[in-house]
């Protein structure tokens, strides 16, 4: 479990989150969506404890292990698969210099289940763009972490490699992990995701997507918070910045039909 009570980020007079009040449950898979702007990275980001908060407190139960956006590492660095992946290994050992067989044999598998046991040996360089996410979801595999924040995992990847990592976020739910994803391929959280948190600055609504993406959601009208006039193509998002003019942003649209969520990489904002 992980969740956040009454949490506020100010940058400057930017308010980009505006007291959030959200648990996210084990063995759920859980979707946060919303406009750029709306404030999703610094959500997950706060939970990860990478952001610091301006009020409000985190509250979770295990160790984290947080999936950003863009690389961690840049993939031209000279190192093969095998050694990136066994960096995911020193949160538990402490020292990934020194490591016994069971951990090889721990990356290995987590190579193998995400379909690069051949490219153990490669360079990162020699990736493609899915396998390369592939890795980066081995190395979190490696973490073996109760809990998993990932921030847009399809974004920019090819219809093989989607179709997987989402066949290992239904494992990790399975084996009773608590998993939250940002995501804006909305027809795929109806489909694969019990439960969804809805931000514009401010939590708008959360709890199944059936009950929070029909549309016509209600505005909020917090000097940190913004409006939706619905997540489903209609409408838009107002970002309202502390002691400013509003900011005015148009609807989010999906931007690709097939069901796996490819999305070109988003721009722009505190998400």
């Amino acid at each position: 479990m992980i969740g956040c009570h009454d949490l506020s980020v100010h940058f400057g007079p930017n308010v980009a989150l505006d007291r959030v009040s959200a648990t996210f449950a084990p063995g759920v898979l859980s979707a946060v969506v919303g406009p750029n702007g709306g404030g999703k990275t610094t959500l997950l980001r706060a939970l990860a404890g990478l952001q610091k908060s301006s009020t409000g407190k985190i509250v979770c139960d295990g160790a984290v292990a947080y999936l950003s956006q863009r690389p961690e590492t840049d993939h031209r660095f000279p190192m093969c698969v095998e050694e990136y992946v066994l960096t995911g290994t020193w949160r538990r050992t402490g020292d990934a210099r020194r490591l016994g067989r069971d951990e090889f044999d721990r990356v290995h598998d987590a190579l193998a289940r995400v379909g690069l046991a051949d490219k153990r040996a490669q360079a990162l360089e020699a990736l493609s763009g899915g396998q390369w996410q592939r890795a980066r979801f081995a190395r979190l595999m490696v973490e073996d972490a109760p809990i998993v924040l990932l921030d847009e995992p399809l974004t920019g990847i090819d219809v093989p490699s989607a179709e997987l990592l989402l066949a290992l976020l239904d494992q990790w739910r399975d084996e009773g992990r608590t998993v939250v994803t940002v995501l804006h391929d909305l027809p795929l959280v109806r489909e694969r995701f019990a439960y969804v948190a809805v931000m514009a600055g401010r939590l708008v609504s959360e709890g199944t997507p059936a009950a929070c993406l029909q549309g016509g959601l209600p505005a909020a009208d917090s000097t940190g918070g913004g409006t939706h006039a619905g997540l489903s193509g209609a409408g838009g998002y107002t970002a309202r910045v502390a002691g400013g003019a509003p900011k005015a942003y148009g609807p989010l649209q999906r931007t690709s039909s097939h069901p796996s969520g490819m999305l070109p990489p988003s721009h722009g904002g505190h998400r």
